[in-house]
C-alpha cells in the first residue's frame, strides 16, 4: 500500500428508490454516479494493492467503469437535447 492511502473505502447505496415516480433523467444521473463511485473504488483498490498484476487488473476495471459512465452520460445528454428540441429550444 502506498504511503498516505486509506485502507478502507465505504460504499453505501441504501437510499430507497420509488420506481413508480423516478424519471429516466434521475435514473441515468444515479447510474452515472454509481459508475463513478465504482471507478473510484477500483482506482483506490489499485493504489492499495501490493502486486503489479493486481494493480493492472484493478486499473483496467476502473477504466471500464469510466467507459460505462461516459456511455451513460451520452445517453443523458441525448435525452436532454431531445427534450430541448421538443420544447423548441435547440439550435
Amino acid at each position: 500500500m502506498q504511503a498516505g492511502t486509506e485502507a478502507i473505502m465505504i460504499h453505501d447505496r441504501s437510499e430507497p428508490v420509488n420506481w413508480a415516480e423516478i424519471s429516466i433523467q434521475e435514473i441515468l444521473e444515479r447510474a452515472i454516479a454509481d459508475e463513478i463511485e465504482a471507478r473510484d473504488y477500483y482506482k483506490h483498490a489499485a493504489e492499495c494493492a501490493g502486486a503489479a498484476h493486481t494493480r493492472r487488473i484493478l486499473l483496467n476495471l476502473s477504466e471500464m467503469e469510466q467507459g460505462h459512465a461516459d456511455e451513460l452520460q451520452k445517453e443523458l445528454n441525448d435525452l436532454l437535447w431531445q427534450r430541448d428540441l421538443e420544447a423548441g429550444m435547440a439550435d
